[in-house]
């Protein structure tokens, strides 16, 4: 599992086209991020990242997003182990991270929030990393965040930690075996 896996099949919605994205895609990524940010009730729910970190992500192929023709209504990051494997999820919380994902950076646009994007990310993912032989997928997510705790948490993923992460940003850890 030392490259990057392919999905055999991309997931499909009503009118949005799920697509790989690459380092042109990054303007839409950080206008979406600052749509997102803006719309939340509390800007600590989500630590934002700049854009050379989500060109980087899109260079190895780990940025999956879906599109309503030319806007981008959502996307998501999924993170092999091997790209980041002294500060993957799993190391950060003592558990051994060969065959782990880590789901991070998922974003959905406020106009098309309560669409099911984040369902199908979650399952484009969990299939991409099943297929990977993987065992595991880990995300964090701050523990006032209820709507994403319930997302994951009905997503079959269980909190396995609580610590400072983020610039001391207190996060849960979370977890879905395979």
């Amino acid at each position: 599992m030392l490259s990057y896996p392919l999905p055999k099949t991309q997931p499909t919605m009503d009118t949005l086209t799920c697509l790989r994205l690459t380092r042109g895609h990054t303007p839409a990524i950080l206008s979406l991020q600052s749509a997102m940010l803006a719309a939340l009730p509390d800007p600590c729910w989500y630590y934002p990242s700049p854009g050379d970190v989500f060109a980087a992500c899109c260079d190895r192929g780990e940025c999956f997003g879906f599109f309503d023709g030319e806007q981008l209504a959502g996307f998501g990051i999924l993170t092999p182990w091997h790209i980041r494997p002294t500060t993957c999820y799993a190391i950060k919380i003592g558990d051994a991270p060969e065959h782990t994902f880590d789901f991070q950076d998922v974003m959905v646009s406020p106009q098309y929030r309560r669409r099911g994007i984040h369902t199908a990310l979650l399952r484009l993912f969990e299939q991409i990393a099943r297929d990977a032989d993987a065992h595991s997928l880990y995300c964090t997510i701050a523990p006032a965040n209820l709507p994403s705790v319930a997302s994951f948490t009905k997503a079959g993923f269980r909190c396995v930690g609580v610590q400072p992460a983020y610039e001391g940003m207190l996060r849960g850890y979370y977890r879905k075996s395979l």
